[in-house]
């Protein structure tokens, strides 16, 4: 348990604080707030800003068992390691202790006005300070410090990629597993905030240049008032994923998490064992409200979506949006009959080519095993097409969560039952991933349930394992698509 903030409207302070000492037993019972957020679900206003709490399950608190931390996706902007979500039953069954986290979300953790007093981050400093607090704690839970495992989804994922890379993170942890979501992605990362702070801070009422003006004044506003704001100026887009406020170089921070551009950062690659992967059809979860002229914009607009999607110049660009067209959608007008085409094209641009090219750096990492994976079962209790009535086959982005944990949200009726698919399935994850954390090898022995050995990347070699109905090993995920884009993003620098 942290204070993030101290006094109420104390928002954007520097660094995290640690929890004021107490005497006896805290009850810790029932969990705590929620980062302050738009609710993904009933889209009402939840949380507060004292939020940076953990959870923390274990069969037993005796011996040293392999630790796995969770961290929550929700592009930076929503989520939280609740067990309505996330709770880990299917985990514990491998006897590991399991710890999830909240942290600052949106304008409040990672505005980056450019100032000491503002530098930004502060979300990503929140789960810094949740792993130092399970480095000096955990072992009161049964768990081994000195065998952590990270791991998280889309936001969450990109947020373990920073972990590996951040001076900060260091030594608290040995492992990681990184799920649809990697620094290389074009939504993981912005040069500046600023704009966006200014606008908010203008529409509440107060206009000014001045950046420790308008801290000042933003920490005197009720935090709901500068979130209704926020979502109010920038509504999300179903084509174009643009979250406000996310990570930032954050050098004026007196001890920076990304003292200089992610780039710079990534030519140093992971240097711990990795799994790191992504679904087969992740951009299914934009389907939700689908309209016919969704198509019809991307098809007068296809060029300017493609340069904000790669965060590019459309002129520079031009020539090559013609070649991603053709190769998507063969040069006819995009209609909703080009549905599955849609979902490939975005799933690639938001999410695979970043992790293929995070899975080719690695392939010279010989000191340390990276596995690669691409999860292609169609589940039967699918989070994402349960909950936005969406009736296409494939792996939406979130899908595998569902098997690696139980979701009370989706009611009792929705748990795994035995002798299904998805039984097998969550069999099959739970163990890959748990036997990860506990040695660095996701498949150390084959039987009925591990059918298929897991054989890591090397120099010469991009293998992978395919997750369906069954275990395969495969090399080069995706490869047609993945020629198409390898090239430019070498020539243009994408990454």
């Amino acid at each position: 348990m942290f204070d993030s903030h101290g006094d109420r409207f104390l928002h954007f302070i520097l660094d995290p604080q640690s929890p004021k000492p107490w005497t006896g037993i805290h009850d810790a019972f029932e969990e705590s707030v929620k980062s302050m957020q738009f609710d993904e679900f009933t889209n009402e206003l939840i949380g507060g800003e004292d939020c940076l709490y953990l959870n923390v399950a274990a069969n037993n608190l005796t011996g040293k068992k392999p630790v796995m931390v969770w961290i929550h996706g929700g592009g930076f902007m929503a989520g939280s390691g609740s067990r309505d979500l996330y709770s880990p039953d299917y985990l514990l069954k491998h006897d590991i202790v399991f710890v999830s986290i909240n942290y600052r979300l949106g304008i409040f953790g990672f505005l980056n006005m450019d100032i000491q007093d503002c530098p930004g981050n502060q979300g990503l400093k929140d789960q810094v300070l949740a792993l130092k607090w399970i480095q000096e704690n955990i072992e009161a839970f049964g768990g081994d410090k000195n065998n952590v495992t990270i791991f998280g989804e889309s936001a969450g994922a990109a947020a373990v990629h920073y972990h590996c890379l951040s001076p900060q993170s260091k030594g608290l942890f040995h492992k990681a597993i990184i799920q649809s979501g990697v620094v290389a992605n074009t939504w993981s990362y912005q040069p500046s905030n600023k704009k966006k702070a200014f606008e908010i801070a203008a529409t509440l009422g107060k206009t000014t240049s001045n950046p420790e003006e308008l801290v000042d004044f933003l920490r005197s506003v009720n935090p709901g008032e500068i979130l209704q704001v926020q979502e109010r100026l920038y509504p999300q887009s179903w084509l174009m994923y643009d979250f406000n406020f996310i990570p930032t170089i954050d050098s004026k921070s007196g001890n920076p998490f990304l003292p200089v551009h992610p780039s710079e950062l990534m030519k140093n690659d992971i240097n711990i064992p990795l799994m790191i992967g992504f679904n087969s059809h992740e951009s299914i979860i934009l389907l939700s409200g689908e309209q016919d002229n969704w198509y019809t914009k991307l098809n007068e607009e296809f060029d300017n979506i493609l340069a904000f999607d790669l965060k590019q110049d459309m002129n520079k660009i031009s020539h090559f949006s013609k070649e991603v067209k053709n190769f998507y959608f063969k040069d006819e007008p995009i209609t909703i009959k080009h549905r599955e085409e849609f979902v490939r094209y975005k799933g690639d641009v938001d999410i695979v080519i970043g992790t293929q090219y995070i899975i080719e750096r690695q392939m010279q990492k010989t000191a340390f095993p990276t596995y690669a994976y691409k999860f292609s079962l169609n589940i039967k209790n699918s989070l994402v097409k349960i909950m936005h009535k969406i009736d296409m086959e494939g792996a939406s982005h979130t899908d595998e969560l569902c098997l690696l944990f139980y979701m009370p949200i989706l009611g009792k009726d929705k748990k795994i039952q035995k002798d299904t698919a998805d039984y097998l399935a969550m069999q099959r994850l739970t163990k890959m991933w748990t036997n990860f954390a506990k040695t660095g090898n996701p498949t150390p022995e084959i039987n009925n349930v591990i059918s298929e050995k897991w054989l890591p990347v090397n120099g010469t070699q991009k293998f992978y394992i395919e997750i369906s109905d069954h275990l395969e090993m495969k090399k080069n995920p995706d490869d047609d698509s993945w020629k198409l884009w390898k090239s430019f993003v070498k020539d243009y620098q994408l990454i």
